[in-house]
């Protein structure tokens, strides 16, 4: 080892570093008031420092700091994670103190412990992120601190945002040069730029490049024995899991045909790739197609999105209430469905690793066959097999359908989900900081929770959100997804809450004075 810890404390760390494996591509974000930005921890070059830099991480140390400091110019770079949110020099509580690590160059957009001049072993929490290239200003020296990670190329544009904001000081210690968001007549806290939260980020950096500082995480659930459908294809099982109380009559309906029978040796009969996969109308038997036995429509109950992996009712066009015993996959997130004919019932979801088995059907060649077997619904029939004649094991067959119980877990992924193109924009309370589009041009905004229609009957609308027209910063353009704002609408393709995220959220412009803006719809995930 190249380095020593100093204190007993830092014994934990060494044992911690050479007893378990090192995360591969831990990210770590900081979450402010003007954006989010994130860096790679560097525990390969700087094992020690990225271990301290965790540990501080975890303990919440840096929730409710500022990015103190701002130098600009040829060597440029920002201070952050030894001060309190306030504008007295409180200082964030000091962990235990390292050995300074000469490892990776102070370059550009690395982040880097800062040490006491002239003291280099003294890291501690605070730490500077280098916008220039400052391995001239801070090389392997006394003054030059352990570069610990290094910002990823996403967030360069925030930092570089960050950097060019106006500085002015506040007093003569820990703000005589701090970055300011806005200058008004009194200085405040929320002038200043705060670390509202540091944290680790749930996925790897392929995760990150495609969901952005959003990763929706799945969390960790024990299994749960649950009531089941499974359907024994000759591509392979998957279950579903019905969703009896949002429709209940639609669901009674689809175990009576399972109960019967009446899906043994049926044939998936249409697929159209990319949309739906769709069965439970026809058999072949006898190089013939016969219809499955119809027992009485049911009426529409339209509730769930039709969200890719849901199960829902296929029926006549014009009629809502038509539904018999087909039903369709949604092999991908279909909610124009949600408004077609009265919004087609989902009444089911495949559960665990399920989607596979119907990913890999969905990858078959669609033939149409209806001169062939005189059948005008087998326009679009998915083939195993695609010889000169027909016959029962050419097609996708559904050997029988059964109730069972299964233990139903959480899906392990979503990159295939409704998130798979997407970032979420927002934060986890409103209000919430996120990008905009408006005319070509990207900016942050900061919606509000707002009480702007004046009915002091009803004080607290809770469909009622504000933009903060102090608030309103422009962007440097990195190619991010964004919110849009056109023709007096505002939507935003993703906001997590808590645990629960929402899609196509949209918002109609109601105030234009005071940029307030109503809830229309969303879809929640």
């Amino acid at each position: 080892m190249k380095v020593k810890v100093i204190s007993s404390c830092g014994l934990l760390i060494v044992a911690s570093l050479l007893s378990t494996t090192l995360a591969a591509q831990t990210i770590v974000c900081a979450e402010t008031n003007l954006d989010t930005f994130c860096m790679e921890l560097l525990q390969g070059d700087a094992p020690f420092a990225s271990a301290q830099f965790l540990s501080n991480v975890d303990a919440g140390l840096y929730n409710k700091s500022l990015v103190h400091r701002s130098v600009q110019g040829a060597t440029a770079y920002l201070s952050a994670g030894a001060y309190q949110t306030t504008l007295e020099p409180a200082a964030v509580a000091a962990p235990v103190t390292l050995v300074n690590e000469f490892s990776a160059a102070n370059a550009a957009f690395t982040v880097a412990f800062e040490t006491n001049v002239g003291q280099p072993n003294t890291i501690g929490h605070g730490w500077r992120i280098n916008v220039t290239d400052n391995s001239g200003a801070f090389p392997g020296s006394a003054n030059s601190g352990a570069v610990f990670a290094k910002v990823l190329e996403q967030s360069k544009p925030v930092v570089a945002r960050m950097s060019k904001l106006s500085v002015h000081g506040v007093n003569n210690s820990h703000l005589s040069a701090a970055p300011f968001l806005q200058l008004d007549n009194k200085v405040t806290v929320d002038d200043l730029v705060q670390i509202k939260r540091v944290y680790r980020f749930a996925g790897t950096l392929d995760d990150f490049n495609t969901y952005g500082v959003n990763f929706p995480v799945v969390d960790p659930t024990t299994p749960v024995a649950t009531e089941v459908v499974c359907m024994d294809t000759n591509q392979g099982e998957f279950c579903m899991r019905l969703f009896k109380n949002e429709a209940p009559n639609t669901a009674a309906n689809f175990l009576k045909y399972v109960n019967d029978g009446d899906y043994n040796n049926s044939v998936f009969h249409r697929l159209v790739k990319g949309f739906v996969l769709q069965g439970g109308g026809y058999k072949f038997v006898n190089n013939a197609v016969t219809e499955v036995p119809d027992d009485a429509p049911v009426i529409n109950e339209f509730n769930r999105s039709n969200l890719r992996g849901t199960v829902a009712m296929a029926k006549l066009g014009g009629n809502p209430n038509s539904a018999t015993s087909e039903f369709f996959v949604n092999l991908a997130s279909n909610t124009g469905l949600d408004s077609d004919n009265g919004g087609f019932t989902v009444f089911a979801e495949v559960v665990n690793d399920g989607m596979t088995v119907v990913d890999k059907i969905a990858t078959l060649p669609v033939s149409n066959d209806s001169a062939r077997i005189s059948h005008n619904a087998f326009t679009e029939v998915p083939l195993v097999n695609n010889d000169q004649t027909r016959s029962a094991d050419d097609f996708v067959t559904l050997n029988r359908a059964y109730v069972t119980q299964r233990d139903v877990v959480p899906p392990t992924t979503v990159s295939k989900g409704p998130l798979g193109n997407i970032v979420a924009m927002g934060t986890y309370t409103f209000g919430m900081l996120f990008p905009v589009r408006v005319d070509g041009k990207l900016y942050q905004m900061l919606i509000t929770d707002d009480d702007a229609d004046g009915d002091t009957t009803n004080p607290d609308d809770p469909d009622l959100f504000s933009i903060d027209t102090t608030r309103i910063i422009q962007l440097i353009e990195n190619g991010r997804i964004s919110a849009t704002y056109a023709n007096q609408t505002l939507t935003i393709p993703t906001i997590r809450i808590g645990d629960v995220v929402y899609v196509n959220v949209v918002l109609k412009l109601v105030d234009a004075s005071k940029l307030t803006f109503r809830l229309q719809s969303f879809d929640k995930i």
